[in-house]
């Protein structure tokens, strides 16, 4: 059975369009746009990044382990909302097991992400057609645009909407993320892992400070990525990014072959000021 079209007023500025299961948002009297054909996907260079890259999965978050306490926030929905006094609570207002979360965003050159999610240079970032990575999966998941607003309306569980409005609603401080969120239910039935297929992945990039040797640790982990990449990705493209050589901005590069060495030659050609 059809559903009825409602309508729900985020703010001022940005309204939602919600039916048949979806929605969507209008921003000062313009529709949004629909999924892009990539996104950007930031790592730390770690045990647990270099496992999902090894073994074709994106990890399913919970909310309450993201960097914004307010980010799916429960206080959004009214009858969600309860009075607490003095320390009464020290809890989490976003702990949701029921939904897993995965983050996105548009621009795979941000400069604060790599900073905040690519552990300031020395992570990697994974370019993803977007088509191919929700594939046949379409019916088990949401793939949405993160709605940015600076004065939220919380909204009634009644309203269909409020379904997905916790999970996709930022405050505007958060904007320049440009994010876009995987919505999977239930992720407690895949170990929290939302599979992929690896040829969604066209681009590896590395930050420059990735080759870095600061230590063991390190030097192990950046050994298994390029074995992985050799193994899986030997076709994929790899890139690396650093400050421009005379511009306040990013630039990339391709490195051909991605060796370690070959990485270093190419980043003394193109940044030279770093080797100073």
């Amino acid at each position: 059975m059809k559903q009825i079209m409602e309508k729900f007023k985020i703010d001022s500025n940005i309204d939602v369009i919600f039916e048949n299961n979806d929605w969507v948002v209008i921003e000062n009297g313009i529709p949004q746009i629909s999924a892009p054909k990539y996104l950007y996907k930031y790592y730390s260079l770690n045990n647990f990044s270099i496992d999902s890259l090894e073994n074709d999965y994106l990890y399913l978050s919970n909310p309450k382990d993201f960097n914004d306490p307010f980010d799916c926030n429960r206080n959004l929905i009214i009858e969600q909302r309860k009075e607490l006094r003095d320390w009464q609570y020290v809890e989490r207002l976003n702990d949701i097991s029921d939904i897993g979360i995965t983050c996105f965003s548009e621009n795979g050159m941000e400069p604060l992400l790599w900073g905040h999610y690519a552990n300031s240079y020395r992570g990697f970032c994974l370019k993803l057609n977007v088509e191919s990575l929700i594939n046949d999966q379409k019916d088990s998941v949401q793939l949405k645009k993160v709605i940015y607003s600076q004065a939220p309306e919380a909204i009634s569980q009644n309203h269909p909407f409020s379904d997905y409005y916790q999970y996709l609603l930022k405050l505007n401080n958060w904007k320049y993320e440009q994010e876009w969120r995987l919505l999977f239910k239930k992720p407690s039935t895949t170990d929290n892992r939302f599979y992929i297929d690896k040829n969604c992945i066209e681009e590896i990039c590395v930050g420059y400070k990735n080759m870095d040797n600061l230590n063991e640790k390190d030097r192990e982990l950046k050994t298994t990525l390029d074995r992985i990449r050799k193994e899986k990705f030997k076709d994929v493209p790899l890139m690396t990014v650093g400050p421009h050589q005379t511009k306040l901005e990013l630039k990339k590069v391709l490195l051909k072959d991605g060796t370690v060495e070959e990485g270093m030659e190419m980043l003394k050609h193109n940044f030279p000021f770093l080797f100073k």
